[in-house]
């Protein structure tokens, strides 16, 4: 996922949270907080809150890029949403995200990707202070 380049779809069925001045291409829904951790910290606790997630799975994870891609699908009909995460560093000592979360399939997702992004950051938040 590159981040500067996106360009959101017309389906009301995504959320982006990115830093200011990261997305050239698209005005993102949410601007990300920054953490007092590192990158690398940040990076492990998203990939535990990830993995404690019910229906969700890890895709992909560079761990050179600092990129991760996940699958949540959905209780019932288990639909995917699909979930790109960039962790970006701001100095040695802080860092911030963006994360990019969609429903692969429908016209509406009812606020769920945006909630997903706001109870994972309300997490990071919780454990990086």
């Amino acid at each position: 996922m590159d981040f500067p380049t996106l360009k959101l779809g017309r389906k009301p069925n995504q959320f982006l949270m990115a830093p200011e001045g990261l997305c050239q291409a698209a005005i993102p829904h949410a601007e990300s907080p920054v953490f007092d951790v590192p990158a690398a910290d940040l990076m492990r606790r998203l990939l535990d809150i990830a993995e404690g997630e019910e229906r969700v799975s890890i895709k992909e994870v560079s761990e050179e890029t600092l990129a991760v891609k996940l699958v949540a699908r959905s209780k019932v009909f288990r639909f995917p949403d699909i979930i790109d995460c960039q962790i970006l560093p701001v100095d040695s000592d802080r860092s911030t995200l963006a994360v990019y979360s969609r429903a692969r399939f429908g016209y509406r997702d009812f606020g769920v990707n945006r909630a997903r992004v706001s109870r994972w950051v309300q997490r990071l938040n919780q454990h990086t202070t």
